[in-house]
């Protein structure tokens, strides 16, 4: 009975590592995506006030 307790708590933990692992990717995608949106906002803004002047 305790091998059963064993393997279903290194599922456990697998589980939990590649949760946090895919929510680190995620974190990482959408941070990058972020600072490209920023990036292009800010030198799009900077264009159109160059045009204006």
């Amino acid at each position: 009975m305790t091998q059963r307790n064993y393997v279903i708590a290194i599922i456990i933990i697998v589980l939990f590592v590649v949760l946090a692992a895919i929510s680190f990717g995620i974190y990482k995608l959408v941070h990058g995506a972020r600072r490209e949106l920023t990036i292009t906002t800010e030198s799009s803004s900077s264009n159109s006030h160059s045009l204006a002047d």
